[in-house]
């Protein structure tokens, strides 16, 4: 049985950061990705000339992000080009129907007085408004911390905004960066976020795809002396001695100091660790972890560029999702109607499209259940077309071929079904009132031997970047880790 200093399970961007940290620090690092891609919910593919996420990605703030951190300290910031255009189509959609487009700025800030023209928030409420988004964007670290017992519909409803402003928040802002109901959205999480993209800008990019940065971090664990296996599943975690000792894979099995799980704290601790008695109280503790919504949409191949911007969001003042809203749009008793994202990968990246042509990448909220019937998802993907359609009225003569996407996909690329009505969910475990801050879990899974790392724990802030910082914290933890523990 070979033998590593530390074994990564799954190679999306917090199991290959961490990987890769360690692997530069002198560790002997076994990395292992059961799809032929790196990126895991960032991964990249290409289909006839194009180069596009699985699924509309996000990752904030622009500035001094936690890609940029990682990318200098790995010494990889000349292979991988982050990019961060600054302008995006926010779209409104008014109560008479009317689409109204946010106006165009650098992306460096946002200003709360184009937001609130933009709104058309009543002069006699402004004053209000500006004093509820000071507020917000003044907020001590030890104010923000203090929240996490409350929700952010909770630390919202005292300010009264406007229906507009109210879904720009939670629509726009939150419903796209973290998945939950705003009524569940732990509040330190929720103004953590909005204070970095008001002050720090939104919308970063990767050249290639985050998938791209993956496979950089990849490469340079190989090149620090690690060993990558792309498409080698794991099916069980090895435990001897009251240890997690390495893990079963149909290549064969291998031996770890350490075993970090990339894969998600769920389906480690109910399927890779399914028989192990020792387990038990983590299998329990899991299964009372609730996850992030899922999401769907639609890759649109298009014969000609419809937009000139790289991301944007459609939202209305009926935007914004609840749990009892969503509870009745999946039971049928309300509209499915929600906020829709959009990305446009060869607008910061002219090769990933051929010449003339664009890709268009739509994102929305769904169940995370992968078996929901074509029915369901039918009427799910028709609710927001719909608004596409109106929204951008060339749209749907511009098509040459489209691609649709469900949670059934996002739980076969990403994260194996270990409880009823779950799997495709968008984050990992959802960054609710106590899963954030002090109650999220630890990246020690308390058993020894085994850590988890990427969204589920480790990490704080927005997609992608939580993804990484989760990397950086395991890959600290582990730098001084006892190696080679006896065959």
């Amino acid at each position: 049985m070979e033998q590593f200093d530390v074994i990564v399970v799954g190679a999306g961007l917090g199991g290959a950061s961490c990987g890769a940290l360690l692997a530069q620090g002198g560790k002997r690092v076994l990395l292992l990705e059961q799809n032929p891609n790196a990126g895991g919910k960032g991964m990249t593919l290409q289909r006839n000339g194009y180069t596009y996420a699985a699924w509309v990605v996000v990752s904030a703030p622009a500035v001094d992000s936690m890609h940029e951190r990682l990318l200098r300290r790995l010494g990889l910031t000349e292979r991988v080009q982050l990019v961060s255009m600054g302008a995006s189509d926010s779209l409104y959609q008014s109560s008479q129907g009317a689409f109204r487009l946010m106006p165009r700025g650098d992306g460096s800030s946002l200003d709360p007085t184009v937001l609130l023209d933009w709104l058309e928030v009543p002069a006699e409420q402004r004053m209000a408004v500006m004093g509820t988004i000071m507020s917000l964007l003044s907020l001590t670290p030890a104010q923000i911390d203090a929240l996490e017992g409350m929700s952010f519909a909770q630390w919202l409803a005292p300010q009264a905004l406007p229906p507009a402003v109210h879904a720009f928040l939670v629509s726009l802002m939150c419903d796209l960066m973290y998945m939950v109901p705003v009524d569940t959205l732990c509040a330190a999480e929720a103004i953590h976020g909005l204070q970095s993209m008001f002050q720090r800008g939104g919308g970063l990019f990767c050249v290639g795809g985050f998938g791209a940065m993956a496979e950089a971090l990849c490469q340079k664990v190989r090149e620090c002396g690690g060993e990558v296996r792309m498409g080698c599943k794991v099916e069980q975690l090895i435990v001897e001695a009251g240890r997690v000792v390495g893990v079963r894979t149909e290549q064969g099995d291998f031996r770890g100091s350490a075993v970090v799980s990339n894969v998600g704290i769920q389906p480690t601790a109910l399927k890779l660790l399914a028989e192990e008695p020792l387990a038990a109280p983590l299998r329990e503790k899991v299964r009372q972890l609730k996850p992030s919504i899922g999401m769907m949409g639609t890759r649109y191949f298009l014969r000609e560029p419809l937009v000139d911007v790289p991301y944007g969001v459609i939202f209305s003042a009926e935007s914004p999702w609840t749990q009892a809203r969503f509870e009745a749009a999946c039971a049928g008793r309300e509209s499915k109607r929600g906020v829709i994202f959009f990305e446009a990968p060869s607008v910061y990246d002219p090769a990933a499209a051929p010449d003339g042509r664009q890709v268009l990448l739509t994102g929305y909220w769904c169940p995370a259940d992968p078996n929901l019937d074509e029915a369901e998802l039918a009427q799910w993907r028709e609710a927001h077309e719909a608004v596409m359609w109106a929204a951008y009225p060339r749209l749907e003569s511009l098509i040459d071929d489209r691609e649709f996407y469900t949670a059934r996909d996002v739980s076969r690329l990403t994260r194996d079904t270990v409880m009823t009505g779950q799997g495709g969910e968008c984050i990992g475990l959802g960054q609710t009132v106590g899963q954030c801050g002090s109650g999220k879990p630890s990246i020690d899974s308390g058993i020894p031997g085994l850590y988890f790392v990427g969204c589920d724990a480790g990490g704080r802030g927005v997609g992608t970047q939580q993804a990484v910082a989760s990397g950086m914290a395991v890959a600290e933890h582990l730098m001084d880790y006892p190696c080679r523990i006896p065959v």
